[in-house]
């Protein structure tokens, strides 16, 4: 008898728990989700509702989509409460962490069952050959050969980030130019930001840019796309491996709310998982899995006090 009554009572507590859930929802109306615009966002969007769709019917929530016209508009949406959960970069994710609450819970793995990519710098044929580099120099010890490099040609090439936001496109390589003592605006003619990854690459096929910075799963999309060529964009310096782009919720959200988001999100079928590169699914990671990011943002946060 004790255990029946123990058993129902745990049914009553689950289902009190769900309705509460399901109540948040039905006062929000829908969950939003929230994409930075690593690339162009239209495209992110259309890319995204697929999974978007089927984590819907998976949860029995509603779900909105959102992206803005940089990584801090999805930031600060977050901190704002208008945005639930949210895909980030691993930098904008530890910026998003200290701003408002984001809590990591989930990252994309690939086929090898890996979470980690790369930060690239890429330049123009020309650039590359003017410096000797054919093929791509690495981590810290490879900065400071490119730094070697390009003393001679100091002041002659124009450079680029992607985001102030971006981990590949922007803190990666400005943590191991300032650990290699290269202060990209004593060495580049002109240093200015292009928005997303996509822009970065087609700026050094076009031309209209001498260097940029971006990662390997950009990079070799475009290659497959046919939007670039090994021939025109040349990786002349490549990182450490660096944490995947997380999913993360804001750690005030109903407790119900993130299990649901965690079950689901692990759960989604192959062919309709979406995330940055080719993914296979989701697996569940921690904020301790972005330490490392987050000691890049101190060191960048110094040196930028300085």
């Amino acid at each position: 008898m004790k255990g029946l009554l123990r058993a129902l009572l745990l049914v009553l507590f689950v289902g009190l728990l769900w309705s509460l859930s399901l109540s948040y929802a039905a006062e929000k109306k829908c969950l939003v989700m929230g994409l930075i615009p690593a690339e162009e966002p239209k495209s992110m969007i259309e890319r995204y509702r697929p999974m978007k769709e089927w984590m819907e019917k998976d949860m029995g929530m509603c779900i909105e989509m959102f992206t803005a016209v940089d990584y801090t508009g999805v930031i600060e949406a977050m901190r704002a409460k208008k945005v639930d959960f949210a895909w980030f970069g691993a930098f904008s994710y530890v910026l998003a962490n200290e701003r408002a609450g984001a809590e990591a819970f989930a990252v994309g793995i690939d086929e090898k069952g890996r979470t980690t990519y790369r930060s690239y710098l890429v330049a123009t044929q020309e650039v590359a050959q003017l410096l000797g580099i054919n093929r791509p120099l690495e981590g810290e010890n490879g900065m400071k050969i490119l730094r070697e490099k390009l003393e001679k040609h100091k002041g002659k090439f124009s450079f680029a980030f992607t985001d102030p936001a971006s981990t590949s496109g922007y803190a990666v390589p400005f943590y191991y130019m300032a650990k290699a003592g290269m202060d990209p605006k004593a060495y580049f003619r002109n240093v200015g930001f292009v928005g997303t990854h996509d822009a970065a690459e087609l700026a050094v096929f076009k031309k209209t840019l001498n260097i940029v910075a971006d990662n390997d799963i950009t990079y070799d999309k475009l290659l497959r796309e046919g939007k670039i060529t090994k021939e025109k964009n040349i990786v002349i310096w490549m990182s450490p491996e660096i944490p995947g782009p997380p999913m993360a919720y804001r750690k005030d959200l109903p407790e119900k709310i993130k299990e649901a988001l965690r079950k689901s999100i692990t759960r989604v079928p192959r062919d309709v998982v979406v995330g940055y590169g080719k993914i296979v699914g989701y697996k569940l990671v921690s904020d301790a899995d972005y330490e490392t990011i987050k000691k890049i943002k101190k060191f960048i946060d110094t040196q930028k006090s300085k």
